[in-house]
């Protein structure tokens, strides 16, 4: 599945965009998965992730979502842990993690899946931004 395009918006506009991601149609390999690209600079103001459909493995699955360069930004290997991947789990950026952020052209939304594949299950993810 491509990412989406995100960016340009007027500079005082916020713009919601969402993807469904469904690992059984779309792919739960173990690598890092595009969801969405800047296509010009970009300033994130909110992240988040909702298990729609429990997730499955048949391992230890862990997913996390950041931005390229810093791909556990919004979410870490604890809180993206297959056992937490459950129906109606938010997702929400790290404590740590600052937002807003600014994301420069070219660079990438991603969703990292880690130790094992995932074979089902179906998360939507959600960001807010607005021109850098």
């Amino acid at each position: 599945m491509p990412s989406l395009k995100i960016g340009p918006a007027f500079k005082n506009e916020e713009v919601v965009v969402r993807k469904m991601y469904k690992f059984s149609a779309d792919g739960g390999a173990i690598g890092a998965i595009d969801l969405f690209e800047a296509e010009s600079d970009v300033v994130l103001t909110h992240f988040h992730a909702l298990v729609k459909v429990t997730c499955t493995s048949g391992g230890s699955a862990t997913v996390i979502f950041g931005v390229t360069g810093t791909t556990n930004l919004f979410v870490n290997t604890t809180a993206g842990a297959v056992a937490n991947l459950t129906a109606n789990a938010l997702l929400s950026r790290d404590a740590l993690a600052d937002l807003p952020v600014r994301l420069p052209a070219a660079s990438k939304v991603l969703m990292t899946i880690g130790t094992a594949a995932l074979t089902a299950g179906e998360i939507e993810i959600v960001v807010k931004y607005m021109a850098a």
